[in-house]
């Protein structure tokens, strides 16, 4: 065989939760971000008018529900990524503190649809949301095959 790179079968998924907290970060960190500053001049017709300070209210949430999700990920993917180095034994993988958690906060549908909220928020929400429910989907079904083990 040659010497060609091995590519681990988390690593896209790893890549995609860190570019995904990239996203968040920097929108956290430009002006108004959650304000509810850049919500579309139509978006107003769709909904009643809110207070700005309930706007930011709804979105300082949804953006910890982000952040909850993108961590929880995170923590989710880093185990399996130590298992498939060899650094923790594959059995690790159930035992319950290295189990996807979070299932409240992290699959409640949240702002993706409130039109008050800015669209890139909307954007993270969907995605974050996303990919914890396909992570979801792959510890269920990894802990179904362990229990019938």
């Amino acid at each position: 065989m040659g010497s060609a790179t091995r590519v681990a079968p988390f690593d896209g998924t790893y890549r995609e939760v860190l570019d995904l907290l990239q996203e968040a970060r920097d929108l956290a960190a430009s002006p108004q971000a959650l304000s509810g500053g850049n919500v579309h001049a139509n978006d107003h017709r769709a909904a009643p008018r809110f207070p700005v300070s309930v706007v930011r209210l709804e979105a300082s949430c949804e953006a910890l529900r982000v952040t909850s999700r993108l961590t929880h990920c995170l923590a989710w993917v880093m185990v399996h990524k130590a298992i498939q180095a060899g650094e923790l034994s594959p059995d690790a993988a159930y035992d319950p503190e290295n189990r996807l958690s979070g299932g409240s906060v992290c699959l409640a549908m949240g702002g993706e649809g409130n039109p008050r909220l800015p669209r890139r928020l909307r954007h993270l929400l969907g995605a974050s949301r996303a990919l914890y429910v396909r992570l979801a989907r792959l510890d269920a079904r990894m802990s179904s095959v362990a229990a019938g083990a």
